[in-house]
Formats: structure tokens, C-alpha cells, sequence
């Protein structure tokens, strides 16, 4: 399968995660191209083990 060089490897449009009134994640966009590196940084309960458990399907998000 042959990919074209445009088309991200990840994508998150507008993605959010609600916790009752707790917002975890809010409105994330995200594209990661095939073979790139990104990391995701912030203090505790920034909403990085909630922003991973989206992307694995762990977690449903709120909107997105």
C-alpha cells in the first residue's frame, strides 16, 4: 500500500472530553505525518493520559 505524502498517519479535528463539568480536553486538533514525532508535554492533569486514551479509543470523546 503505497500512502500519498499528504495524507496524515493521526488526525484529530476539534476533539473534547468532558468530565461532567471538568473539561479534560478542549478542541484539540492534531496531524502527525507518517514517520514524525511529536510529544505531548504539560503539568499534572493537563489532560495528556485523557488526550492518549482518546486517540487509543479507550475513552469515547464528548465532541469531535
Amino acid at each position: 500500500m503505497t500512502e500519498r505524502p499528504d495524507t496524515p498517519a493521526l488526525e484529530l479535528r476539534s476533539v473534547s472530553r468532558y468530565f461532567g463539568s471538568l473539561r479534560a480536553v478542549d478542541d484539540v486538533s492534531l496531524s502527525v505525518s507518517p514517520g514524525a514525532r511529536h510529544a505531548v508535554i504539560g503539568p499534572n492533569g493537563a489532560g495528556k493520559s485523557t488526550l492518549f486514551a482518546l486517540v487509543a479509543g479507550t475513552r469515547p470523546p464528548t465532541s469531535g
